[in-house]
């Protein structure tokens, strides 16, 4: 039962329209059906929680810190989405609505990206609030769902994450702020607005995610440093693989360029699109002797060149670098563009350790069978 409701009609309501409480029945609303002093206090909870994870420095921490604080981002997401779609049927416009309803639907749905799509387009988080937040969602996703440890970056991740949480939710105005006796504080909440339910208000709130904002802050802010830094142990290996690749005599070696090409040549040649380009552009069939050298002559590679200048390029920016969101930008685009490159080169090198590795073998086994 709800013992407390303050109407805060969203801020994009036209003052002069008023309630539809027609639809309010008949659509089941209930403005005080979600107490907003409870939903708040649970957001408290977790994100006081993963900042005492994110304390103790240690990887599964992180990780454990940076579910929470996605958890946080999503329900407040979505509870934003929920207030849009209450207001579009509390006060609805004489000129239609104010956000598309498909939009409004699918932000409702499980899809995170519609969540957060609606919530830049009502303004509650800006273009590169919005855009972080997404990435960021997205090594919560490959942490949880993939395995991925991130081990270089998941603290400031995380850290940087509970910041971008703070701000959130200090932005975040709720249609209703209702509050019921029922509601159950734990004791890590209390320290920020208080043990007395009549003392919490938006200003109570907004006072908690800034204190909890300034915790957050102690933990330092490394992001920049630990994104360069991984992205500069990433170059290096790639770069060590394409040496080793250029230098092995097939008969003789070959250039970095050359290298780059014959990485990229065997995923490509049997593929539907490189079968495709030679039919096409009057290429052999592929099972044909001569197939693989015109495919590596002809094709128009997406790399073809020795791509370690310009990714060195690329951490130089990232390095140079003073906005945290436009460093996280910098580097996750990086790692997206180069994923398939990077997997292609560790893929042929792989092939050519294993090579290797059997020349050797096969050469003692016949050294073996020589002795008496």
């Amino acid at each position: 039962m709800v013992d407390n409701l303050t109407t805060a009609p969203y801020q994009k309501s036209s003052p002069c329209c008023a309630p539809n409480i027609d639809a309010i029945f008949r659509d089941g609303i209930d403005p005080g059906s979600e107490c907003m002093s409870q939903f708040f206090a649970d957001q408290i909870d977790q994100l006081d929680l993963a900042l005492d994870q994110l304390a103790m420095k240690d990887r599964n921490f992180d990780r454990f810190a940076l579910m929470l604080i996605d958890n946080v981002v999503e329900l407040t997401l979505h509870q934003h989405a929920q207030d849009i779609s209450t207001d579009a049927i509390m006060y609805p416009p004489d000129d239609g609505p104010r956000f598309p309803p498909a939009n409004v639907a699918e932000a409702l749905g499980p899809r995170f990206d519609g969540k957060v799509r609606l919530a830049r387009d009502a303004g509650l988080v800006s273009d590169d609030l919005a855009r972080t937040i997404k990435y960021l969602h997205g090594f919560r996703n490959t942490a949880y769902h993939r395995g991925a440890r991130h081990e270089g970056i998941l603290h400031a991740l995380s850290a940087f994450y509970a910041r971008v949480a703070c701000q959130l939710m200090q932005r975040y105005r709720p249609m209703f702020w209702p509050s019921s006796s029922a509601d159950r504080i734990s004791h890590r909440v209390v320290k920020y607005p208080g043990s007395s339910n009549l003392a919490w208000s938006p200003d109570t709130y907004k006072n908690a995610w800034q204190r909890l904002a300034d915790v957050a802050a102690q933990l330092g802010d490394t992001l920049i440093a630990d994104l360069s830094a991984d992205m500069t142990a990433t170059i290096d290996w790639a770069n060590k693989r394409l040496v080793e690749m250029a230098d092995y005599p097939t008969p003789v070696s070959k250039s970095l360029d050359q290298a780059v090409i014959d990485y990229q040549v065997w995923p490509t040649a049997f593929s539907t699109l490189g079968e495709k380009y030679a039919s096409e552009h009057g290429g052999p069939a592929p099972m044909s002797p001569d197939y693989i050298a015109w495919i590596t002559q002809h094709f128009p590679w997406p790399q073809p060149t020795n791509p370690i200048p310009s990714w060195q390029k690329r951490l130089t920016a990232l390095r140079n670098e003073k906005n945290a969101h436009a460093a996280l930008q910098r580097y996750c685009e990086f790692m997206q563009q180069t994923e398939t490159l990077r997997a292609q080169i560790d893929m042929a090198a792989d092939q050519l350790e294993a090579y290797i590795q059997m020349q050797v073998d096969n050469a003692y086994l016949e050294e073996q069978s020589r002795m008496p």
